[in-house]
Parts: C-alpha cells; structure tokens; sequence
C-alpha cells in the first residue's frame, strides 16, 4: 500500500510539472534597431536604469510590426520605417516565454524624446560603447542588427528566475528592500547564466 501510494505521489507530481511545461504563456514582443552612422538608437529604462532597444509587449489586434513602429514613437518620439526583420528571440524564463521580434529601422520624422513615465534616458552608442548597464538578452539582437543579420532565430535561457506567480510589484518591492544602485540589483536579479544559456536555432544571412 505504501508503494502504490509513493507510486500515486510521483505520478501526480510529473503530471502537475508537465501541465505546468504545457500551460507556461507565451507572450509576443516587437523591439527596433535603429542605427545611424554607426551608432544604435538604445533607451534607458526607468526601472532599474539599465540600457536596451526600445520595444514592448504586442496589443491585442496588433502585428509585430505595428507595434514595432508603436513603440519607437512612444518610447522614443520618433517615427520609423521597418527595414528587415534582424530575428527572432525567445527568453524563456521560469513561468512564461518571450518571443522578441527585432526589426531594423530607419527614422523618418518626430523628434528624439524619451517617454517620462517608463524611460529615463534615450541615447545612440557605436557597437565598440555599449552601456556597462545593457539588458544581456539584448547584446545578441544588437550585435546581429550592427552585423546587418536578417532572419536569426535564438533561444536564450533564464530571462525571468522567479517562480511561477511573483510579480513585478513582487520584484520592486525586491529591489527596493535591497538597498542597492537600481542597476547592481537588476544585475542580482537577472544574473547573466553564461553563453550555454544561448543557442542559435536557425542562423540568419548577411
């Protein structure tokens, strides 16, 4: 009887992890390459002021390349014409995968202001400059987008470490207890795992 029972226990905690593998969200994103003289467009998030490309969750109706263009003008104030598609990213964390679309752009109006609410900063860096501060999920769709890359796929690891239900008031009030410079706290928080955590599945053309 004790068998069957540990038996019984070991089987409803595979299938509770399974459904747990088969039921993690996907959630679609589109962020924007912009690179003038060879210098990339990067923005400054307020969060936990680190760099990355401007970009953000897609809306409900949306293409990834509506809100590609969206989100340059929100989090930026300029307006842009897509070029390529440099790749595509997924950040698979603990309860959720990220697919990043990245697409090259070109400026075709507006004036460069950082949206107050999210960004703190917007800037242009040549490729040899980056920000210490850099978001590491996004140093492989820069160097792609600087490499003229089209059609990437990538896989990287361990973009969101916590368990299933923490949240982001769950993360601030994290960050704010530690006592730490908002970007040696990101830097605590979303450790970079190492170049294993990366794994190119399909390989974009130059």
């Amino acid at each position: 009887m004790i068998a069957i029972c540990f038996i019984a226990t070991r089987l409803f905690c595979q299938i509770h992890v399974i459904h747990a593998i088969l039921s993690m969200p996907t959630m679609l994103a589109s962020s924007i390459a912009i690179i003038e003289n060879n210098r990339i467009l990067l923005i400054q998030r307020e969060d936990f002021h680190v760099w990355g490309l401007p970009g953000g969750d897609v809306d409900p109706g949306e293409s990834l390349a509506q809100a590609a263009r969206r989100e340059a003008r929100e989090e930026t104030g300029l307006e842009v014409t897509l070029t390529r598609l440099v790749g595509m990213y997924s950040l698979v964390g603990n309860d959720h995968t990220l697919v990043t679309a990245v697409f090259a752009a070109r400026v075709t109006g507006g004036n460069l202001r950082p949206q107050l609410r999210e960004i703190a900063d917007v800037d242009w860096f040549p490729a040899d400059a980056l920000p210490d501060e850099l978001m590491w999920w996004h140093r492989q769709p820069i160097a792609d987008a600087f490499a003229g890359m089209t059609g990437a796929v990538w896989r990287q690891e361990g973009g969101w470490p916590f368990p299933p239900g923490f949240t982001r008031h769950d993360l601030y009030a994290i960050r704010d207890a530690s006592g730490l410079p908002r970007p040696d706290a990101f830097r605590q928080l979303f450790p970079y795992p190492g170049p294993e955590a990366e794994l190119l599945e399909t390989p974009g053309r130059v």
